[in-house]
This record gives structure tokens, sequence and C-alpha cells, in this order.
């Protein structure tokens, strides 16, 4: 019993670090956590028997295919048979079919609820930023569609609203929307201009003694 506990609880955490590495730019330790987690779970259970290859290659399928939805529009088609491919190989990874419910109602709520904490927070979902951006409107395509704030590099203000990551800071008197790294910013800090990337002003609190 304790035994299937820790399986459970290193499954949802694999999921929570998805949610993680889809909302943050820490997509690297995040990847890797959820990647570890995953194959602790189906590591003990080959070892102990309860699962084989086919319930591996069924999960990496139904995430396939979940990561696939999110390219290609199929009004839910692929991710709802992604969704039953990795729940058929949760409910094949326990003897207890009762256990694998719970195991999966956990998760579902658990995903829910990191989600609903990130956006709440401010941060948006970074599935595309990456391909968008290479691809989108850039400068050396010959497209300006954003205001240049490249003079406000190193210029230090403080913030006028919360950063979560995003809000608004103030330099002489002027407001200007921000951005930090993903950091949580209180309101009437100092913060410094460490960059502007793609438009936005990326600012970082300014720690003082």
């Amino acid at each position: 019993m304790a035994n299937d506990l820790i399986l459970a609880v290193s499954f949802t955490l694999a999921f929570i670090c998805l949610v993680a590495l889809i909302f943050t730019e820490k997509k690297i330790l995040f990847a890797i956590l959820s990647l570890g987690f995953f194959i602790f779970f189906y590591r003990s259970n080959l070892i102990s028997g309860r699962a084989d290859l086919t319930t591996v290659l069924i999960f990496i399928s139904g995430v396939l295919l979940l990561t696939l939805e999110l390219f290609i529009p199929s009004f839910g088609i692929i991710g709802i048979v992604g969704a039953i491919l990795t729940g058929y190989s949760i409910f094949d990874a326990f003897d207890n079919s009762l256990t694998s419910f719970i195991v999966l109602l956990t998760t579902a709520a658990a995903v829910l609820i990191s989600v609903t904490v990130f956006v709440r927070l401010g941060f948006k979902a970074k599935v595309f930023d990456k391909a968008i951006l290479e691809n989108g409107q850039t400068k050396e395509r010959g497209y300006n569609s954003k205001k240049d704030y490249s003079n406000l590099v190193g210029k230090i203000g403080f913030t006028k609203t919360i950063l979560r990551p995003t809000g608004v800071i103030v330099f002489d008197g002027t407001s200007y929307d921000a951005k930090t790294k993903g950091d949580f910013i209180k309101k009437d800090k100092k913060v410094i201009v460490r960059e502007i990337k793609d438009g936005h002003i990326i600012v970082e609190e300014i720690k003082e003694d």
C-alpha cells in the first residue's frame, strides 16, 4: 500500500512538472524532473511485474498524442485518444482498479489546480512562444510592429503593481508594461531593466541589503 502511494505521488508530480514546463521559463529543469518521475513510476512497475513494455509504449503513445493535440487542431479527437491511452496505461500499472481510478482523479485535480494557480499568478502558457517568435514578424523579416524600448536597458525604476510575472513599472514618472523571467516581485520594489526581448521589457528586482 505504501509503495502504491509513492508511485501515485510520483505520477502526479510528473504531470505537475509538465504544467510548470508549459508555464515557466525553466523548461529543461521541469522536463528532467517530469521525465525522472515517469521513469521511476514505470520502472518500478516493470520491476514488480505489474506492468510490461506494452504498458510503457501505450503510455508514451498517449503522451505523444496529447502533445500533438497542442499543435494540430483536431477538435479534441487526438487529445481524447491520447487521454484514453494514458489512462489505460495507469489502469494497467496497478493491480487494483480503484487505486488506478483514484490516481487518475488525483492527477487530473492536481493538473487543474496547477494550471489555475499559474494563470492566477499571471503566467502564460509558453508552448508556442518560441515558434511564433522565430517565425513571426521580426525586424529581420522587415516588420517592426512593437515599440523600441532598447534605451531603457540598464535603467532603474520601481514596480507600480505586483509583477507575477507581468505588471507595471515606473521610470521617471512614466509607466511601462514589464515582465520578469518568472520571478514574483512585490509592489514598490526597485527593479532594473535587464533586456528587451521581442518588444517586452524584462526586469529584475534589485535586492537591497
